[in-house]
């Protein structure tokens, strides 16, 4: 299993940056690597909602279906997936500190089929993938933009 971590402060208060995670018609502004993502609209969002991605990835298309593990509004979002070429288990948490939201986002997980035959590249190119939606994110929420 791989694992890495990445960690951001953001300058908003924590309520506005979960709104943010978990505003799945706005994923795709600040991360690249998702087209759009499919749930339930008519049921509120919690733990075991259904999820599935849709996106790009080393020019492969990609569905990954993933549930809900954790929702703590303002303080704790995570998920893992159920399938498609990677399985992934994302835990995010929120932290108030001084001026904004220290979030601090975990990423486990291991790729299958075409994807496992390079993995060590795979993580490295994921985590600049995971880092640059961070920032996009950070940016997009300190404009006012989400």
């Amino acid at each position: 299993m791989n694992e890495f971590e990445i960690v951001a402060e953001i300058n908003r208060p924590p309520e506005e940056v979960f709104a943010a995670l978990v505003n799945f018609d706005r994923i795709p502004d600040w991360n690249s690597g998702v087209n759009a993502i499919k749930w339930e609209r008519d049921r509120p969002l919690g733990v075991g909602t259904e999820i599935v991605y849709v996106g790009r990835f080393l020019g492969r298309n990609f569905e990954s279906a993933a549930g809900i593990t954790e929702y703590v509004p303002g303080k704790r979002y995570s998920s893992k997936s159920t399938s498609g070429p990677f399985l992934m288990e994302v835990e995010n948490s929120l932290e108030s500190i001084d001026g904004g939201t220290r979030m601090t986002s975990v990423f486990r997980g291991e790729s299958r089929g075409f994807f496992k035959l390079g993995e060590p590249v795979i993580v490295r190119l994921a985590k600049k993938l995971f880092e640059s939606a961070t920032d996009n994110m950070k940016a997009l929420l300190e404009a006012g933009a989400l």
